[in-house]
């Protein structure tokens, strides 16, 4: 910029010079100056050539003066960035005393923020919290860019010495500030999942996708693997339900949402609720999973819920999931005619150790014990990885 403003200076008095050179050759002017008895008579073009040169012989001596100062200071400067370089990269490579040392004699010629940071993380390797802080108290200031980026660095280093709560709070305040950063939100996201802050992830979900850390799909599921901990975390009847109406409509007919709400329901006591839950879910879309807990509900609305699925079957003859479940509801109910029927469908379509076991049960009360012990075994098997072998003949069990 001063380069700029020098050459600029420079070519408007040459343009000045070239007008006024034809006049003064015309007229030099003249002037006289009395100093006491003495009387100095000279052209104009003189006196202006003579105060030229006194600028250029009071500049010359000036930078003259200064010059050993100046060389002082660029060599103190470049001692003071190599000091930096070297703290950066013994802190790159984990040596933290080699770094804090670096780096503190280059912050004692000029202090930086990023060399005030790096010496706290230097610090922080070393153990020295006192050390750290009084350098994170020398990078901050009450406002602006640096207060945001020494609260983001202090945040990270609470939570590299596992004090996550105490970071959250930093990282929120940060957020405040600037809601679209990314590396704020990851930290957010991290800490929350890590102290099982369901709620606050949720909430947190519409950032995570403005700010592009997580795409739609991404951020529908984290919203609804939230919800579902949320839910199952409820600790009584009310705070379940607030925690559901909180999710919204379009959350609530999520499978995992509905999962977990019936899951909780039912450990609440409120089968009747978690089975209108599931069903409601299942009359839409079949689901293994969803299917199992609806017959694993309770024995409140089982004839109900034997009825739905008998119907669900004659829509879907052969699902090995209703199968499965409807199975194990008539051995809940002791109609074990049913059960076995349904079971040993269920174990050629689709085997499973639970179903296996189901039969078994079913087979041990006939007075199959052969057969019984068959599917024990097949039951073991499949748990460790193996296959199942087949069941004796009917003529033989």
């Amino acid at each position: 910029m001063k380069r700029l403003l020098l050459i600029v200076l420079v070519a408007v008095g040459l343009v000045a010079a070239a007008f006024i050179a034809p006049l003064l050759l015309e007229d030099p002017g003249h002037v006289v100056i009395d100093i006491g008895q003495w009387r100095i008579e000279m052209s104009l073009l003189a006196l202006a050539g003579a105060v030229l040169l006194v600028w250029i012989v009071f500049s010359l001596v000036s930078l003259l003066l200064r010059l050993p100062a100046r060389t002082i200071r660029r060599a103190r400067e470049l001692r003071s960035r190599r000091q930096l370089e070297n703290g950066f990269l013994a802190l790159t490579e984990g040596d933290w005393q080699q770094a804090e040392h670096s780096l503190q004699k280059s912050l004692r010629y000029r202090g930086s923020t990023a060399g005030y940071l790096a010496a706290a993380r230097a610090a922080q390797g070393r153990g020295d919290r006192d050390s750290r802080d009084r350098m994170l108290a020398l990078a901050d200031t009450r406002f602006g860019r640096r207060h945001f980026v020494t609260g983001l660095a202090r945040a990270r280093l609470l939570i590299g010495e596992g004090r996550i709560e105490e970071a959250v709070p930093v990282l929120e305040e940060s957020h405040l500030r600037k809601p679209r950063h990314t590396g704020v939100l990851r930290l957010l996201l991290e800490s929350y999942q890590e102290l099982g802050r369901w709620r606050d992830i949720r909430l947190l979900t519409p950032a995570l996708r403005r700010a592009g850390v997580v795409d739609r799909e991404r951020a529908e599921g984290l919203a609804a693997l939230a919800g579902s901990r949320e839910l199952e975390s409820a600790a009584d009847v009310e705070h379940l339900e607030q925690c559901r109406k909180e999710l919204g409509r379009k959350h609530q007919q999520q499978r995992d949402v509905v999962l977990a709400y019936a899951r909780r329901s039912s450990e609440l006591g409120r089968t009747t609720v978690a089975g209108r839950a599931l069903a409601g879910y299942l009359k839409k879309q079949l689901d293994d999973e969803l299917l199992r807990a609806y017959a694993d509900v309770g024995e409140d609305g089982r004839a109900e819920r034997i009825g739905h699925l008998e119907r669900w079957l004659e829509e879907q003859p052969g699902h090995g999931g209703l199968l499965l479940s409807l199975g194990l509801l008539y051995l809940d109910d002791r109609q074990y005619d049913k059960a076995r029927s349904c079971l040993e469908e269920a174990v050629r379509k689709q085997p499973g150790s639970e179903g296996y076991a189901a039969l078994g049960r079913v087979l041990d009360h006939a007075g199959k014990l052969e057969a019984a012990a068959q599917c024990y075994r097949n039951a073991l098997r499949l748990r460790s990885g193996r296959g199942a072998e087949p069941l004796p003949p009917p003529s033989t069990a």
